[in-house]
C-alpha cells in the first residue's frame, strides 16, 4: 500500500535520501561513466532547487543523499531567475503567473527534487546505452528518513559517507571519489562547502558548530576511525574474542551495530532523533492513539552522549 511522504514542511528539515537500481542485489549497473554522470546532474540540480545537498554517495547500484528541505519558498524573482538557467534561457516563468507559483513551491519540495533528480539520470542513463535502453531504471520511489539536528543528523552523514567501506570496495572513506567525503579529501575543498558551512555546520552537535571545515573534516575522519574499531570490536567478538575494548565502550557499540554498521534504521526508519522529537513530527500526521502506543527502537548515541537516539519504524528495539 502506497503511504503519503513524511515532508514536515512546517519547518526546515533535514532528510536521509535513498534509492536503488533495479534488479537483484548483485546487478551493479553503475560504473565510473555512470557514477559521474550521476554527481554531474546531481549538481545541475541541486544549483536549481531551493533544496540543500550537503552530503552524497553514489554506489554501484543505488545512491544516498543528505539534504535540508527549506520551510520559505524562493522569492518569485529568484524562481524566475533559477528556472532561466536551468533551462539555459530556452525557458521563462512569468511573474505572478499560476506556473511561477507552483515552481516557487516545487523548489522547496525535497519529493519535487529527488524525482527530478532521477528522472534526469533516467534519461541519460537509457540513451548512454550501446543498445538503447527504454523503462525505469529505479525499482520504487526513493525512500527518506526524517532527522532531527545533532546527533542523529551527526552520525547520518557519518554512515552516508563510510558506505564504501562497508561494502568493502575500500579501506577508507577518503579513497572513493564518488562521495562528497572523497571528493573532499582529494581536492581540499567539500563539494557542497556553501551548504556545509550555512545549513549542515548549525545543525550538528554543539561541539562542532564552530569549527571550520578543515577542523570538520577531521573530527568526521576521527568518527570513521571509531567506528572502524566498533566494526573490529565486533569481528573479534563474533570469532569468539572478547575485544580489549569492549568493556570500556559499554552500551555505546548497541547502537553502532544496529543502527549504523547495518542499513535497516538508517533505511527503513521513517524518522530518526529524540523521542520528543519522533513523537513531535508523528502527533501531526497520525492518530494521537497510533503515536501513544507505537514502540519505537532505542539505540545508545555515540561519544558517551546524554540523548538518547530513536527510530521511528517496524523495527524491533535493538540491544545488544
Amino acid at each position: 500500500m502506497r503511504h503519503a511522504r513524511l515532508k514536515p514542511d512546517w519547518q526546515d528539515s533535514w532528510h536521509h535520501c535513498y534509492n536503488h537500481a533495479v534488479g537483484t542485489a548483485d546487478d551493479r549497473p553503475f560504473g565510473r561513466a555512470e557514477k559521474e554522470g550521476f554527481v554531474r546532474i546531481l549538481m545541475r540540480v541541486a544549483e536549481f532547487y531551493a533544496v540543500r545537498v550537503v552530503a552524497y554517495q553514489v554506489m554501484s547500484n543505488h545512491w544516498h543523499l543528505l539534504v535540508r528541505a527549506p520551510r520559505e519558498m524562493l522569492s518569485e524573482a529568484e524562481t524566475i531567475e533559477r528556472y532561466k538557467a536551468f533551462h539555459r534561457g530556452r525557458r521563462n516563468l512569468m511573474p505572478g503567473s499560476r506556473l511561477c507559483r507552483q515552481w516557487q513551491e516545487r523548489l522547496r519540495d525535497v519529493s519535487w527534487c529527488m524525482r527530478h533528480l532521477q528522472q534526469l539520470y533516467t534519461v541519460w542513463f537509457n540513451r548512454s546505452r550501446r543498445v538503447r535502453r527504454k523503462g525505469p531504471l529505479w525499482a520504487g520511489r526513493f525512500k527518506n528518513t526524517v532527522l532531527e539536528t545533532g546527533t542523529a543528523l551527526w552520525a547520518c552523514w557519518a554512515y552516508i559517507e563510510r558506505n564504501p567501506v562497508r561494502a568493502k570496495m575500500v579501506s577508507d572513506p577518503g579513497e572513493y571519489r564518488f562521495c562528497s567525503y572523497g571528493v573532499w579529501v582529494q581536492t581540499g575543498r567539500h563539494p557542497f562547502e556553501e551548504a556545509l558551512v550555512e545549513v549542515l555546520r548549525p545543525a550538528l552537535p554543539e561541539r562542532l558548530m564552530a569549527l571550520d571545515p578543515t577542523a570538520l573534516r577531521r573530527e568526521l575522519r576521527l568518527e570513521f576511525e571509531r567506528l572502524a574499531a566498533e566494526d573490529l570490536a565486533r569481528a573479534q567478538t563474533a570469532a569468539g574474542h572478547e575485544p580489549a575494548q569492549a568493556k570500556s565502550a559499554g552500551p555505546e557499540i548497541a547502537f553502532t551495530l544496529s543502527a549504523r554498521r547495518r542499513v535497516r534504521h538508517w533505511v527503513d526508519g521513517l524518522v530518526i532523533g529524540s523521542e520528543l522529537f519522533i513523537r513531535d513530527i508523528m502527533r501531526r500526521v497520525r492518530t494521537g492513539e497510533e503515536v501513544a502506543r507505537h514502540r519505537m527502537a532505542r539505540t545508545t548515541p555515540p561519544a558517551g552522549t546524554p540523548a538518547e537516539i530513536c527510530c521511528w519504524n517496524r523495527l524491533r528495539a535493538a540491544r545488544e
